[in-house]
């Protein structure tokens, strides 16, 4: 059975601590608002409640006893913790300050984050903005980053979203992979080639093209969660891989990929921002996540396809 707490002490700690930290009851009281005969019986009241001597007082100073020493080092957190939750609650609806650090993918540039950024900075100057380029979602998951832009399904109940975009998808090659191999007509033509698999996006061993299709794509010879090497690996016709369509587009254009099956093809990937639950009450997160969705908004769409309609309410 748990031990029930003792509520009542708690004000005398924070009592007792302000006598030793102001070095005195007087200068206790004043910083309290209560009297000083206020602040002697909480001190009593700690003192009697534990059953030692915590101050040895005389007409013109405060002095710890070897109790009181080892007191004031936990009631001195206890302050601390108070104050820091007050700053916290403070900071919920205080103009947007302090360190900000995000997480977003490599390829951010390709949709305009890089240029939204320095936009947010200048709107927002008491912001220091912490900016992470990775791949990986290890970061995000282990809570090194207040937000972070996550392409694809949102990871877990203990995160709350907003969806800013969805990308269309791709299913690409080089030109000189598909002169060895040919080009497949269909789905099932897919089980003769060669994959290089992007696990950040897709589940490992399946590509879902459309609603009603998926395939399973065996390992190639690379498996990467970096869809830049990805990229990379494809340009280099090592095989088919499965990519955002914003990312290759230009190289479909130049004639570097090819795009294959898009009579199948229809799948997009949302593109979310994401932060732990209950970071949307913090100023600085709810000031971000709002800058960068109406930016998105109202930014042109790029090569990917049309701007979807953005969530305007937290999906949980």
């Amino acid at each position: 059975m748990e031990e029930r707490p003792d509520l009542g002490n708690v004000m005398a700690m924070i009592s007792f601590a302000a006598v030793v930290s102001t070095g005195g009851f007087s200068n206790a009281a004043n910083l309290l608002g209560y009297s000083k005969a206020a602040v002697s019986r909480q001190i009593a009241k700690l003192e009697q409640s534990i059953g030692v001597r915590l101050l040895e007082r005389t007409t013109r100073s405060v002095s710890l006893t070897p109790a009181g020493r080892e007191m004031y080092a936990r009631c001195a957190r206890i302050v601390d913790e108070v104050n820091e939750a007050n700053q916290i609650i403070t900071g919920m609806v205080s103009k947007p300050r302090g360190d900000l650090k995000v997480n977003a993918p490599v390829v951010s540039s390709l949709f305009d984050l890089t240029a939204i950024i320095p936009r947010f900075l200048q709107t927002y100057p008491d912001v220091r903005l912490f900016l992470n380029l990775s791949d990986s979602h290890v970061g995000m998951l282990k809570g090194r980053f207040d937000v972070a832009f996550w392409m694809g399904d949102p990871p877990d109940s203990s995160f709350e979203y907003v969806l800013l975009r969805d990308y269309p998808m791709a299913l690409i090659a080089a030109p000189a992979y598909l002169a060895k191999t040919g080009k497949p007509h269909t789905p099932h033509d897919l089980k003769d080639h060669t994959f290089i698999i992007e696990t950040h996006l897709s589940k490992v061993g399946e590509w879902r093209l459309s609603d009603d299709v998926s395939v399973t794509v065996n390992r190639g010879p690379l498996t990467s969660n970096s869809v830049r090497m990805a990229r990379e690996a494809a340009l280099q016709g090592l095989g088919i891989s499965y990519l955002p369509r914003f990312l290759v587009e230009e190289d479909i254009a130049a004639n570097r990929l090819e795009p294959l099956l898009t009579d199948v093809v229809s799948e997009s990937i949302p593109l979310h921002i994401i932060f732990p639950r209950g970071n949307f009450a913090l100023s600085k997160v709810r000031a971000f996540v709002d800058f960068v969705r109406e930016n998105m908004q109202h930014d042109k769409p790029d090569a990917s396809g049309p701007l979807l309609a953005l969530a305007h309410d937290l999906k949980s």
